[in-house]
C-alpha cells in the first residue's frame, strides 16, 4: 500500500493527518488484538436480517409495530439485526441530510412474488429518522445491529432517479470513501443521540467482491493491479472509519469464503462472509433459465418446467417484466429471469413443485451439510493465514429469493436439520455471529408461521442446544 500525493478522493497526506488517518499511508495490518480478544468475550450474535426495514411500506410490517417486531425478536433468540443503513443516501456529498425520498417497487406488479420483496411496494420514507427510530428499539430491547450496504448490488433497483444518477454516476476509484464518508454521517448522527453503541460492526459494501471493479462475483477477470487499487482504496476507507470511530468495528463482506486476498483489505476489524449451501436445491426447476442468454421468449427453454409455470393465456411474456422497469437502470440478468419464473409460478402446481424440492433436498442431503461445513471451514483456514485474530460472522446463508407464496422449507425437517448443522458447525467453529437463514426477518413467513424453528436454529449457535 503506497501513499500517493493525492488520492482518489482528493484527500492529500496533510488533510489525512488534519482528520487522523495517519494510518493510510502505512503498511495495512490486521485487526488489533484487543479487538479481536473482546468481540470473543462477548455474547455471540444471533443474526435476523432485517435487510430492507428501513425501506418497508407494506402493511403489518416492520414499522407498524416496531416495537412489537423487536419483542418478536427476542422471541425467536435473536440478539442482533443486519440491515441496509442507507449510507450514501441519507445525506447528500456536503453531508446535508436528504430528508424523506421517493423509493419505488423494483419491478411493478411483479417483483412482489419474491421473498423479501413484497413489501417493497415503494413511497416517500426519511431512512435516517427510520434508523434513529429502529436503534432505539433495539437499544430498549438490548439488540445489536450490523449496518451494511447493498447499493450497488441492490438497493439502487429502488431510489429515486436524481440519487441513483448521483451514485451510480460515481467514478468507482471514488465509491469506497463516498460511502465511507456517508456512513461516518450516519453514525455521527446516532452518537448525538447516544445510540452508537447499538451498531455492534459495520461494513462499508456487502459483498464487496460481487462490485463490478472487482469482477462482479467472479463473471470478469481483473488484473493483480487493478485488484490491489480498490483493495488500497477500501483499506484508506476502513482506515478513515476506524479512526473517527473507535469503538465501532468495521468489517469486510465478501459473497463467499472463498476470495481472492489480492482484493480483500488487510486492515478490517471482522470478516463477514456468506455461504448459501442451499440454494442449489433449487436448480431442479430453475435449471439453466437464469443465464444472460436465456431467451425467456422461447417456450422450448422452459418446456421442462411448463408443467409448473400458469396456461398460455395468463403467461407474463419476458419483455413485459423487462418493461416494467421503466427508464431506470436495468437489474442484473439473473434478477429479471428469477422474478419472471416465480412471477409465473401455477399456485395450482406449487404441491408438486414443492415435492420436487424436497425430494432433491433429502437425496443430497449429506451434500449440503457437507457444503455448509467446507464454507465455515474454509473462511477459518483463509481468516487465520491472511487476517489472524479477526472475528468471523456468518452474514447471509441457506437459501434465498424463492417465491414466499411456498412453504415446503418452513414444513420440511431436512431443511432445518441441515440449517441446524450449519449453526452447530459456525458454534464449533468460534464464529461471532450467524444468521439462521437470510429469510428470516419479520416480513418472512417463517418468522410468523413457525418461529420455532428459528429459535431452536439460535439456540444451537448460541449454545443453548446440542
Amino acid at each position: 500500500m503506497h501513499c500517493p500525493r493525492k488520492g482518489a478522493d482528493g484527500i492529500t497526506r496533510r488533510e489525512a493527518l488534519k482528520i487522523g488517518l495517519g494510518t493510510i499511508c502505512n503498511a495495512a495490518v490486521a485487526a488489533s488484538g484487543a479487538s479481536a480478544t473482546e468481540a470473543a468475550k462477548q455474547e455471540r450474535l444471533a443474526i435476523s436480517f432485517w435487510i430492507w426495514a428501513l425501506w418497508d411500506t407494506g402493511t403489518n410490517g416492520f414499522f407498524n409495530d416496531l416495537n412489537l417486531r423487536m419483542a418478536e425478536a427476542v422471541e425467536r433468540g435473536f440478539n442482533c439485526l443486519r440491515i441496509e443503513g442507507g449510507a450514501g443516501i441519507t445525506h447528500d456529498a456536503k453531508g446535508r441530510p436528504r430528508g424523506e425520498l421517493e423509493f419505488s417497487a423494483v419491478l411493478p406488479g411483479h417483483g412482489h412474488f419474491t421473498r423479501q420483496m413484497e413489501h417493497m411496494t415503494g413511497g416517500r420514507v426519511d431512512l435516517m429518522q427510520r434508523l434513529i427510530k429502529l436503534c432505539t428499539v433495539a437499544k430498549r430491547y438490548n439488540v445489536k445491529v450490523i449496518l451494511s450496504s447493498w447499493y450497488y448490488l441492490h438497493t439502487f433497483w429502488f431510489t429515486d432517479k436524481s440519487v441513483t444518477a448521483e451514485l451510480l454516476g460515481l467514478p468507482p476509484e471514488k465509491r469506497f470513501m463516498y460511502f465511507a464518508r456517508g456512513l461516518d454521517r450516519i453514525l455521527e448522527e446516532l452518537k448525538q443521540r447516544e445510540l452508537a453503541d447499538t451498531i455492534t460492526t459495520a461494513e462499508i459494501f456487502n459483498e464487496v467482491n460481487g462490485m463490478d471493479f472487482a469482477g462482479g462475483h467472479g463473471a470478469k477477470k481483473k488484473s493483480v493491479e487493478v485488484l490491489r487499487k480498490f483493495r488500497s482504496l477500501h483499506e484508506e476507507a476502513l482506515d478513515f472509519l476506524k479512526t473517527r470511530h473507535p469503538n465501532i468495528r468495521f468489517s469486510l463482506d465478501t459473497s463467499t469464503p472463498w476470495v481472492n486476498t489480492d482484493f480483500v483489505p488487510r486492515n478490517a476489524q471482522v470478516w463477514t462472509f456468506h455461504s448459501y449451501y442451499l440454494w442449489s436445491v433449487y436448480k431442479v426447476f430453475e435449471r439453466n433459465l437464469l443465464g444472460a442468454n436465456a431467451d425467456l421468449n422461447d417456450p422450448t427453454l422452459y418446456a421442462p418446467i411448463r408443467r409448473f409455470l400458469r396456461r398460455d393465456r395468463d403467461l407474463v411474456p419476458f419483455q413485459a417484466i423487462l418493461d416494467s422497469r421503466g427508464e431506470r437502470p436495468p437489474i442484473k440478468h439473473d434478477w429479471f429471469r428469477r422474478i419472471w419464473l416465480y412471477r409465473n409460478l401455477d399456485p395450482n402446481a406449487m404441491p408438486e413443485l414443492e415435492r420436487l424440492l424436497q425430494e432433491n433436498l433429502e437425496k443430497h442431503i449429506d451434500e449440503y451439510k457437507q457444503k455448509a461445513t467446507e464454507a465455515v471451514e474454509q473462511a477459518v483456514k483463509v481468516r487465520d493465514e491472511h487476517f489472524p485474530g479477526i472475528p468471523l460472522i456468518l452474514g447471509e446463508g441457506a437459501s434465498y429469493c424463492a417465491d414466499h407464496r411456498l412453504r415446503w422449507e418452513e414444513r420440511s425437517d431436512a431443511y432445518w436439520e441441515v440449517v441446524e448443522h450449519a449453526a452447530r458447525t459456525c458454534r464449533e467453529h468460534g464464529l461471532w455471529g450467524a444468521v439462521a437463514r437470510t429469510n428470516s426477518g419479520p416480513e418472512d413467513p417463517v418468522w410468523h408461521e413457525y418461529p420455532e424453528r428459528l429459535r431452536r436454529v439460535n439456540a444451537v449457535f448460541l449454545g443453548k442446544k446440542p
